[in-house]
């Protein structure tokens, strides 16, 4: 699996590898590896494809974060990147209602940016998860996978 899809009532969120660099000796000094892909976000009529850039250890951290968040049903879990380019928050709220909420930036310096609010609750994220769990098994933590 190269990437995870976190689904919501109104809309989607999907990160999709298509490159990682110095897999699996070279890990980045921002944790895990090098990756370049592409971020796809559906918000009601709203609609966004752009290029990302981020380490296997920022997909580690989230799914880390997200579940915890998830058996526990309370929290918030971030996904972003170094070039600060992509925020993603998943916020548990009461009785299992999840929030899908943060901003993408095609260009981290400019002030051009889609800002996004998801309703979602719990059912929707256990195949997050799996995608997750499949990227992790694959790339490994923060620092890389053990050669």
């Amino acid at each position: 699996m190269n990437g995870f899809t976190i689904k919501g009532k109104q809309g989607f969120i999907r990160i999709e590898l298509q490159k990682v660099s110095g897999f699996p000796k070279d890990t980045s000094h921002f944790g895990g590896y090098d990756a370049e892909g592409n971020v796809e976000i559906e918000s009601g009529n709203y609609y966004v494809l752009g290029e990302l850039w981020f380490t296997t250890g920022d997909v580690y951290e989230f799914y880390k974060q997200l579940d915890k968040c998830y058996c526990e049903l309370k929290g918030m879990a971030t996904f972003g990147n170094y070039e600060t380019s992509i925020k993603i928050e998943v916020v548990f709220n009461q009785l299992g209602t999840v929030v899908l909420q943060g901003y993408f930036k095609e260009k981290a310096h400019m002030e051009n940016e889609l800002q996004f609010e998801i309703e979602s609750d719990q059912s929707f994220l256990s195949s997050t998860l799996e995608d997750l769990r499949i990227f992790v098994d694959h790339y490994g933590n923060s620092k890389g996978i053990k050669i």
